[in-house]
């Protein structure tokens, strides 16, 4: 005896939103209202986009929306398209329609929500960490912008309980993500008013023909009424082994303390380094309290002057948001690539 298949077919849910919107919006799949109503973004996670938009100064009707994946997965299950690293043949076939479609649309700047569509988009999958940023495309004719952000979806859950794949590992609590989402899609606004990817133009010093050149800079910073400093330490070497300086968002420098100096230009150094620490000059940091701490206990600099520190800044005003500086170069530095990660802890001593 056969019983009637009661499932309902599944059906293509296409982009939604005016060809010319300078902004697209990228989901992952349909769910269950995005099937019943063909159109992408009309769930409860659709309703948290729209409050999320509103924040940033858009509306939905300003924006193009669509999927990678068109049409809703078993339970909601995308695991058969994209295993968090890479695509299944099946979920390939998808993305390069997806490429098709954005290919075609007129958007200056394209929101991934998500890691299905940040893969898809720009070949990078931690979502946490690099959310926020400004990409450049790959595989679109002509290249876009793109700017992870995490899924409304994901903000319905707790940590422990709720939707497989939320972001379990995230660095703070998913009640939070709406005001993450509404900052990345204010980033996104100001982004489609051009389609070319500006990044912030700055120069940063760090090869340096002569101790003097390092001398005659580290003089400038001694007299500079406002002075940023940057130490690297890495555990495994318990060393100092950079520094930078910087007063002005588009100069600063990095002096290394390795082995290319002689040991009486070194000396130098460290004594010119110790002016700047010891002048009346304004001194930001970014964890002040462990670099003040580490000059001094470590090499017996004492900084004096005012200290102003980034991080404990941004804390008071947003005391449960991430305080680390990557996060905060993301909401706050605007276009500026994310620099993270590129270069390792354990090379540090030769390229610094």
């Amino acid at each position: 005896m056969s019983f009637l298949n009661m499932e309902k077919p599944r059906r293509l849910v296409p982009g939604f939103g005016p060809p010319d919107a300078k902004i697209a919006i990228v989901g992952e799949a349909p769910g269950a209202y995005e099937d019943a109503q063909l159109k992408p973004f009309v769930g409860p996670a659709g309703t948290i986009l729209e409050q999320c938009l509103h924040a940033a100064g858009l509306i939905r009707s300003d924006v193009y929306l669509t999927n990678v994946v068109k049409l809703r997965p078993p339970n909601n299950d995308i695991s058969s398209y994209f295993n968090g690293r890479t695509f299944s043949e099946g979920g390939m076939e998808w993305v390069r329609l997806l490429r098709e479609e954005l290919s075609a649309h007129g958007c200056n700047v394209i929101v991934a929500c998500g890691a299905v569509p940040m893969a898809a988009l720009i070949g990078r999958y931690k979502i946490t960490k690099l959310r926020g940023y400004v990409f450049e495309s790959i595989e679109l004719t002509p290249p876009r912008k793109v700017i992870p952000t995490i899924h409304p979806a994901a903000s319905m859950y707790d940590r422990k309980g709720g939707q497989k794949g939320a972001l379990a590992t995230s660095e703070f609590k998913p009640y939070l993500y709406r005001h993450v989402i509404a900052s990345d899609l204010k980033k996104a606004k100001a982004e489609s008013q051009f389609r070319e990817l500006r990044r912030p133009e700055r120069q940063l010093i760090y090869e340096f023909g002569s101790v003097e050149e390092v001398l005659e800079w580290l003089e400038y910073y001694e007299k500079q009424p406002i002075v940023s400093v940057d130490i690297e330490s890495p555990r495994s070497i318990g060393e100092m082994i950079c520094i930078g300086f910087y007063s002005k968002p588009n100069l600063g420098i990095s002096v290394p303390l390795d082995s290319r100096w002689s040991e009486t230009d070194e000396l130098l150094i460290w004594r010119a380094i110790q002016r700047v620490l010891k002048s009346d000059s304004i001194k930001v940091f970014q964890n002040g309290v462990f670099d003040t701490w580490f000059l001094l206990t470590r090499y017996g600099f004492e900084t004096a002057g005012e200290i102003r520190d980034t991080m404990i800044a941004h804390s008071v005003m947003y005391p449960e948001l991430p305080k680390k500086l990557e996060f905060l170069g993301s909401v706050y530095c605007g276009a500026q690539e994310y620099w993270k990660g590129k270069v390792k802890f354990d090379e540090l001593k030769e390229e610094a």
